[in-house]
């Protein structure tokens, strides 16, 4: 397959339609290293541009801040995968994060398109709180569901149940670790 339009929007089609079957498509791209790191640093610059736009403080900062959260995402999906026993590679790992960035910016520009277009039908049913909770609650579930098939068809795992457990239980462990990095930097009662 190759990265042309009409291969974009079917594979994006097949994500949410048979979305194992979307990452082994992606897996068979078999696109070398410096082009999934390239194309991480190209969806971090589109992605801080399309959600933070140029607020304070700065584009520069937000570039820097998404490219960050994708390649550790990238590095846990595959760390911590190979070390639960799978197969993927770095690589694919990457690109599969990309892709992912690239799903989250069509739901983010999906309920931007939303709330602009329906702010005077919001307003009179006043739903525009209820409706941006449910809104994000639902883009949560879909990027779970979606990385949680991704890392269990790069790593071949069989148990998707398994591969939520793990995602869940990594979040909780960078969770953990990222409070007590940052413990110092806050003063107690403050």
């Amino acid at each position: 397959m190759k990265l042309m339009v009409t291969n974009i929007l079917f594979l994006l089609k097949l994500t949410f339609q048979a979305p194992r079957q979307a990452a082994a498509a992606l897996v068979r791209l078999n696109l070398p290293d410096n082009a999934c790191w390239a194309a991480l640093v190209l969806m971090a610059i589109v992605s801080a541009l399309v959600m933070y736009g140029v607020s304070e403080p700065g584009p520069l900062f937000w570039v820097g801040v998404t490219a960050f959260d994708m390649g550790m995402t990238a590095l846990l999906a595959y760390g911590v995968g190979r070390w639960c026993g799978g197969r993927g590679n770095l690589s694919d790992a990457v690109l599969i994060v990309v892709w992912l960035q690239v799903v989250q910016l069509v739901l983010v520009a999906t309920q931007m398109l939303f709330f602009v277009a329906i702010p005077p039908l919001a307003a009179m049913l006043k739903i525009s709180l209820v409706a941006t909770f449910l809104w994000l609650l639902t883009n949560v579930m879909i990027f779970l569901w979606l990385l949680t098939n991704f890392l269990a068809e790069l790593h071949g795992f069989r148990s998707t149940a398994r591969v939520l457990g793990g995602v869940l239980l990594t979040f909780v462990a960078m969770m953990l670790v990222m409070t007590m990095l940052l413990m110092p930097f806050f003063p107690a009662g403050a």
